[in-house]
């Protein structure tokens, strides 16, 4: 009992220290608030991202789609109902994980392809579709929705060794309807009655015995695409506009047309196999980070089993699944990690400076009681009962602070809850706690009796402290020389590649801050020592002795300098890093365009007649050209696909020149070596860049090799002149051949080459008269602007 009311006496000092205590308690406090919500912001953010890199995704990357070819399902009951059945059950066979994801669900219907007889324009097939949740996705524009006309097809498929039945009395007329560009395509008009064959060659009937069939297909309606881009579509274009394929001398369109619901029945008579998708759409809005835990290994599951495996056969086909939605996972994985890296910093520095500021008040307070302290303790109280008392102080004080930070955080910081929120505001509510009962270690371990001179007599260190000191501004030299090198991550950060955080790296800030601060504490006593040697001149002594005496209180003297040192450093990098982050931006927005802007011209002869230059501030204009798949060959038996890109050299010079992206041509790049007519045969190379990241089946290509690249119709030969790993303008994971249009066109394609992408140089504020000018000449084209790529950069969540 006597011990508590000692230890209770002892706490009434607060009264008289209720300044330098308050002090404490607010720093605790909004310390721990700060770290406390950190987490929870950063748990904010990081499912911002998640959603806001899902809601960019394409819905063929974000979604899934299931699909086979097989004949109806059907239990006798609704034929569409069937259908929609069987995807409740794909649906409901999806991992839980995943299933949640999921809001909303649609299938598609398509029939074999017909040949048209007698097609407007040339040849031409059509296949009849049917797709639900389309309402609100097209927009009739002429005629009407098609209808059921109670035509059914007649039966196509054979059994092995059934006779061939009599041919069609009549044919069914069924109704469709066809998009704007499809009509265009085809050359069809409302009332149009096109007479169609079934083409057994469709790759839907192999195997499938035939017997020969005719319709007829009556054009009642025609319709636009509201939005192409529209989740519902899943990039499939079938009904939006035909596919045309052949050649230039015999084109083919195929075409689909949209038929009714109630027609549906119409059509599945004629027994044959169809090609169903079902589709589940994800939403971005239901993902956070915390379910990642469990989407990613059932995705991966998914992707290494047959999707009969893991649905079931509820159709008589097998399944196809497509999904992309592991690769964007990986994405947002990687670019959280480096978040996670820079973050890591921004906690370990703050942590740093507020534990060292907690001290020096810690100090601040233990040097002010320090008289009470040894009363104390000469009149009997013992050293556990002042450190239990101190303890309990502390405890009281730092402990109630942080407990009370951490409670406002979880109550007015939004974002997911985070463990590091109370392991943090605990933390600094120990360090806290710690440095008061530190601070007063000393003071109760000094022996009973009359208590000497306040101030000790410096000492110099010893060599175990200095050996300490060196090697600690050692590390720290090390470190900002492997930070420089390497950056805070390791890994070599390939493109999706999850880079992971290197400890002792993302401390460097706080150890340059520290080793600053042990050489400012070694060094600082010569001058403070000079200036109190032209102090002691003067006739007054408070100038002397507050030299004096600054020398001679280390740690009130040393400790705010250290903090001083580490607030610079840290601040200092803080700087840094932001700087290089919008410069990498910068970089990376330049990289992607190629230029400030980048029109990429749609294939007619409208896109002749954009000019930029009779745009008012267009600097310099580089034409060039752009195959996303050309066919690339080292090896006789080798057929890869490769980005070509050709530029004007010296138009493109003049527009990258000055920028973090301008080239430098190597020798031989613009000269051919030989007469102009034999460009691009083996014995005339054209000069080509080469990327490092190589096409599958490839050699070690190295300078002076040659290869082949089909360039529209024709194949030319080029020679390798340097590698290289990047070039504008061309995503970074692409195999790619850069080269000189004047020289390709020198190769008997100047019919052929028009120029597909112009480079333009020019201020940010063009971009509005530059899409004016395209829009006007060659409405399909596309204008790209560097200003715009990097106002994107900017405004991403993590960013």
């Amino acid at each position: 009992m006597g011990s508590l009311w000692a230890a209770g006496f002892l706490l009434r000092r607060l009264r008289d220290e209720v300044g330098v205590v308050a002090l404490l308690v607010a720093l605790v406090g909004i310390t721990s608030f700060i770290f406390a919500a950190a987490p929870r912001l950063f748990n904010l953010v990081a499912d911002g991202a998640l959603v806001h890199e899902l809601g960019d995704a394409q819905a063929v990357d974000r979604d899934f789609q299931l699909s086979s070819v097989t004949r109806t399902p059907s239990n006798g009951e609704d034929q569409l109902a069937a259908v929609d059945r069987v995807g409740a059950a794909y649906q409901a066979a999806f991992p839980d994980s995943l299933r949640q994801l999921i809001s909303a669900r649609g299938y598609t219907i398509t029939t074999p392809r017909f040949g048209i007889t007698d097609p407007p324009l040339y040849t031409a097939f059509v296949s009849l579709r049917y797709q639900d949740g389309l309402e609100s996705a097209i927009q009739l524009v002429e005629g009407r929705m098609p209808a059921s006309t109670g035509d059914q097809l007649p039966r196509a498929a054979l059994d092995f060794g059934e006779p061939q039945p009599e041919p069609q009395a009549e044919r069914s007329r069924i109704e469709i309807a066809v998009s704007e560009a499809t009509a265009a395509g085809i050359g069809v008009h409302v009332g149009d009655v096109l007479v169609a064959t079934l083409d057994g060659s469709d790759p839907t009937l192999r195997g499938v015995l035939l017997r020969r069939i005719e319709a007829e297909f009556e054009v009642v309606g025609i319709f636009a695409v509201v939005d192409p881009e529209a989740e519902v579509w899943f990039a499939d274009r079938s009904l939006q506009r035909p596919d045309i394929g052949g050649s230039d001398e015999f084109p083919i369109a195929y075409a689909t047309g949209l038929v009714a619901p109630e027609a549906y029945p119409d059509i599945t008579t004629t027994e044959l196999p169809f090609r169903f998708a079902w589709r589940f759409f994800v939403d971005p809005e239901r993902a956070d980070v915390a379910q990642l835990a469990s989407v990613v290994p059932d995705l991966q599951r998914l992707q290494s089993r047959s999707a009969d495996e893991t649905f079931g056969v509820e159709v008589e086909g097998s399944l196809l699944l497509r999904t992309g939605l592991l690769g964007i996972i990986g994405r947002y994985v990687a670019e959280r990690s480096s978040s996670e890296a820079v973050m890591a910093v921004a906690a370990i520095g703050p942590f740093a400076l507020a534990t060292g500021a907690i001290a020096m008040v810690a100090i601040m307070l233990i040097a002010r009681r320090r008289a009470g302290l040894e009363l104390a303790r000469s009149r009997g109280a013992s050293a556990v009962l002042v450190l239990a008392a101190q303890l309990w102080e502390a405890v009281l004080l730092a402990g109630g602070a942080s407990l009370l930070g951490l409670l406002l955080a979880v109550q007015l910081t939004p974002g997911r809850e985070s463990s590091l929120s109370a392991m943090l505001a605990l933390a600094t509510g120990g360090a806290a706690a710690v440095a008061l009962v530190a601070a007063t270690l000393p003071t109760v371990r000094r022996r009973l009796g009359r208590a000497g001179r306040d101030d000790a007599a410096v000492l110099p260190p010893s060599p175990r402290r200095l050996v300490l000191e060196l090697t600690g501004v050692g590390l720290a030299v090390a470190g900002v020389l492997l930070l420089r090198q390497r950056g805070l991550v390791i890994g070599d950060r390939g493109v999706g590649e999850v880079v992971r955080l290197d400890p002792f790296l993302a401390a460097v800030p706080v150890l340059a801050g520290l080793a600053t601060g042990i050489v400012a504490m070694r060094l600082y006593p010569l001058p403070i020592r000079a200036l109190g040697w032209m102090a002691a001149r003067r006739r007054d002594l408070v100038p002397v002795l507050g030299l004096r005496n600054v020398g001679r209180h280390g740690a009130a003297a040393n400790l705010p300098l250290l903090i001083l040192m580490l607030t610079a450093a840290f601040g200092a990098f803080a700087s840094v890093l932001l700087s290089s982050i919008d410069r990498g931006q910068v970089d990376a927005a330049w990289t992607q365009v190629g230029a400030d802007y980048r029109i990429d011209l749609a294939a007619g002869p409208d896109s002749a007649s954009v000019d930029p230059t009779t745009v008012a501030g267009v600097d310099a204009v580089a034409a060039g050209f752009a195959d996303q798949a050309a066919t690339f060959a080292d090896t006789p038996s080798q057929r890869s696909q490769v980005v070509l890109q050709a530029v004007d050299p010296d138009a493109y010079l003049a527009v990258t020149s000055g920028t973090s992206i301008a080239v430098g041509w190597p020798a031989g790049f613009t000269e051919l070596g030989a007469a102009a007519e034999l460009a691009g045969t083996p014995e005339a190379p054209i000069p080509a860049l080469v990327s490092r990241l190589l096409p599958s089946g490839s050699g070690p290509l190295v300078r002076g090799d040659t290869f082949t690249v089909q360039v529209t119709s024709k194949t030319l030969t080029f020679v390798v002149v340097d590698r290289v790993a990047t070039f504008p303008g061309i995503r970074p994971d692409a195999a790619f051949v850069v080269t000189s249009l004047d020289l390709l066109r020198e190769a008997n394609l100047d019919l052929a080459l028009s120029p597909s992408v112009l480079f333009v140089r020019g201020s940010g504020n063009i971009g509005p008269q530059l899409a004016t000018l395209v829009a006007d000449h060659s409405p399909s084209s596309t204008v790209t602007s560097r200003y715009d790529r990097y106002a994107l950069l900017r405004q991403a969540p993590f960013v």
